[in-house]
């Protein structure tokens, strides 16, 4: 065997490496640069696991999102009671428990048999306790530092005085929170505020557990309004003795029958989540998932406690915009409620494929289900994953025909 052949047969080796490491690439386009699995976690919500205490008190376990530098980064949480600084904590394996919870309470839909319009729209594309302390008119009921951050729990009759005691002890107050900051004082609401201690990072940040005296629910969403996103999806997930519903919001329903699949995989829930939300100005919830919590198995400690604590699991969910944010969503219990299972079977249904639809919904491919993604973008992905895997099985075949060749050539 000649060093001619020698060179070639490792040039052609590299050629196809790098034509294999493409076609690696065209499935991470074609879902959105995300992991590609059938109940995909929300990027772009807020997340909130409530518990129904005994002692009349509830807890709330939050999600903090945030993309920015360690020095920027406060957090500033409006409560209708005065918490100690044992009434906050950072759970262990809070990040796992909350991934754990969406992904086995998200709705599945299991989608008629392909039609025939479809198949061939597939075959074209193939912290320390503290006594109450006053300082320029602000009452500082704790302080102390809980995992990765310092706090304080603060209130005033005066919001002047307490947006200013927040700025000077360096927590960040945008001035369009200023007359959110108002409407909450005026409401004898007290505020939980959170920094990264200084050896913090950003990668740091996890969700915070906070218990507080009240007999429902609350999400103090009109602060949250600030730095929201739009079509913001709020999830949230209660362990409780009964089912919860919305008190001041709507509680809205989407039928099977509404849905539509798309002929590229995917469907149009989410989509339908935000339109019927919009009829009640975004301000309304849907209930995704809700039964006994024996029925639901889980293996993050966090939920094998809560599920051991707690009778019941409701899932709601809904799609909210910052300019819809004007009302804070309280919740109730229905003991009278039935259950709501997740899984959708729609395998018996018919006509509910985009094509086979008189006015398609959206004609584009969407996996994710986000309205806010590009589906030109993702079609052109999957296309072009298609191409380069076609050239590739090409090439290969060219590339073994001729290692073929210059074999029986060294030989000779």
């Amino acid at each position: 065997m000649n060093r001619y052949f020698l060179r070639t047969v490792r040039l052609l080796s590299a050629i196809l490496v790098i034509v294999l490491l493409l076609i690696g690439v065209a499935p991470i386009l074609a879902c959105g640069g995300l992991f590609c699995q059938n109940s995909p976690v929300d990027q772009n919500a807020e997340r909130i696991i409530f518990t129904q205490n005994h002692d009349g008190t509830i807890s709330a376990i939050i999600q903090i999102q945030y993309t920015g530098s360690a020095e920027d980064f406060s957090w500033i949480l409006p409560l209708p009671s005065v918490i100690s600084a044992e009434n906050i904590e950072v759970p262990e394996t809070a990040m796992n428990a909350f991934t754990e919870l969406e992904v086995a309470t998200s709705p599945v839909f299991i989608p008629p048999p392909v039609s025939d319009c479809a198949l061939v729209g597939i075959e074209v594309y193939s912290a320390k306790p503290a006594e109450a302390v006053e300082e320029s008119g602000v009452e500082i009921f704790a302080s102390g530092e809980v995992g990765p951050y310092a706090f304080d729990v603060i209130g005033s009759e005066d919001p002047t005085a307490l947006i200013r005691w927040l700025r000077d002890n360096k927590y960040r107050v945008t001035e369009p929170m200023d007359p959110l900051i108002n409407v909450y004082v005026e409401e004898e609401f007290v505020f939980l505020a959170m920094r990264l201690l200084p050896e913090q990072g950003a990668q740091d940040i996890q969700p915070v557990k906070i218990t507080y005296e009240s007999e429902k629910p609350m999400i103090p969403l009109r602060l949250t309004a600030v730095a929201a996103n739009a079509d913001m999806a709020v999830l949230t997930l209660f362990y409780t003795d009964n089912q919860v519903v919305p008190e001041n919001y709507a509680h809205m329903e989407i039928e099977d029958s509404e849905l539509t699949f798309f002929t590229f995989g995917g469907n149009n829930y989410r989509t339908l989540m935000g339109e019927r939300a919009n009829e009640f100005g975004g301000q309304a919830f849907i209930t995704e998932y809700a039964a006994p919590t024996l029925e639901l198995a889980v293996s993050d400690p966090l939920l094998l406690e809560l599920h051991s604590n707690y009778n019941y699991l409701t899932r709601l969910n809904t799609v909210i915009s910052p300019e819809e944010m004007t009302l804070d969503p309280i919740f109730n219990y229905d003991a009278q409620r039935r259950d709501v299972s997740n899984i959708h079977d729609l395998s018996n249904m018919t006509g509910l494929y985009d094509c086979e639809r008189e006015s398609p919904i959206n004609t584009g491919i969407d996996f994710f289900d986000d309205p806010g993604g590009d589906t030109t973008e993702t079609a052109a992905a999957l296309i072009v994953g298609l191409v380069v895997g076609g050239c590739a099985v090409v090439l290969a075949g060219v590339l073994i025909s001729v290692g073929i060749y210059l074999g029986r050539r060294g030989r000779k």
